[in-house]
């Protein structure tokens, strides 16, 4: 027993001085004691010693700034979003022009500004009696000088002549006020049938391979066709009498009355009807003359003075 006494003494003297710094730099391993060991092995040892047993006991305690960094855990990555299939929106087709709503009348008068700003060319029967076919509707000459579309000079002058109808007190309805329509020659003619117009007058501008060739002039279905036999008189007394309205109001004697055979507008009509041309947009002179508004109005009183005229005597 002295022996073992002895040898714990020597060993907390040995851990006392390591404490101290006595020791040598790398002290030999030695077994760590309890406080409790060391009092149960001897009464003897001192709270010193004992202290310095707690000491080697106890667990050593690491600075921060040595505590190796935690590894950061990988960044998962994002779970990508499937955007959904967009489906285009299938685009409809144009639906056709409406055709105007037309009052009904015994008096009423339809006015047709001729062509439209994109023309059809798709096939149409020229009328009823025959299998010969042409282009729907054109959208008509262009002045030489001034530029104009026949079409738009055409409305012009219908706006003007349905004004001065409307102050005389003449029902009026028209196959078109825009230019983006699309109505055949046909379709027209089919308007005023419904209506039960009491005469058509269509309104167009002329063109020649001459630049000289002017005048206005006044068309009407030619009883040639059967189909329009029963229209034939009563439509050339009509353009007989636009005719003189339009010399009387300009001065000017015109290129007269022509009949026409191949005319779709003409060809389906059930109702009296009369085409007048203007004046030619292949004349110079006479292209910036039909744009003067003075001019215009004078084309429009006289083709009103012919078309009440004609009314009137019905």
């Amino acid at each position: 027993m002295g022996y073992k006494r002895m040898r714990i003494l020597s060993v907390v003297i040995s851990l006392v001085a390591v404490l101290a710094g006595c020791g040598d730099n790398q002290p030999v391993p030695a077994a760590v004691l309890t406080p409790q060991a060391v009092q149960s092995a001897s009464p003897q040892v001192t709270a010193t010693q004992a202290t310095a047993a707690q000491a080697m006991a106890a667990p050593t305690e690491v600075p921060a700034a040595a505590t190796a960094a935690p590894t950061p855990a990988p960044t998962a990555a994002p779970t990508p979003v499937a955007t959904p299939e967009t489906k285009p929106t299938p685009t409809k087709a144009a639906a056709p022009t409406a055709l105007p709503s037309v009052p009904k009348g015994k008096e009423l008068v339809m006015i047709d500004p001729g062509h439209q700003r994109v023309g059809n060319n798709g096939p149409e029967q020229v009328g009823p009696d025959t299998r010969e076919t042409k282009a729907k509707v054109s959208s008509g000459t262009v002045g030489v000088r001034t530029k104009k579309p026949e079409y738009v000079l055409n409305l012009e002058v219908s706006l003007l002549l349905k004004d001065e109808l409307t102050r005389r007190g003449i029902n009026v309805a028209m196959t078109r006020e825009t230019h983006d329509v699309d109505i055949s020659n046909k379709q027209r003619a089919d308007m005023a049938n419904e209506a039960g117009a009491a005469l058509v007058v269509r309104i167009h501008a002329d063109g020649d391979a001459s630049a000289s060739t002017k005048g206005f002039s006044v068309l009407y279905p030619s009883a040639a066709q059967p189909a329009v036999k029963p229209i034939a008189a009563e439509s050339k007394q009509a353009a007989g009498f636009l005719l003189a309205g339009m010399q009387q109001a300009t001065g000017s004697k015109g290129r007269g009355l022509s009949a026409r055979d191949d005319l779709s507008g003409f060809n389906w009509s059930k109702v009296p009807v009369a085409l007048v041309e203007i004046g030619f947009m292949t004349n110079p002179e006479e292209d910036e003359l039909m744009s003067e508004a003075a001019y215009q109005q004078k084309l429009a009183i006289g083709i009103a003075d012919g078309i009440e005229q004609f009314v009137n005597g019905k």
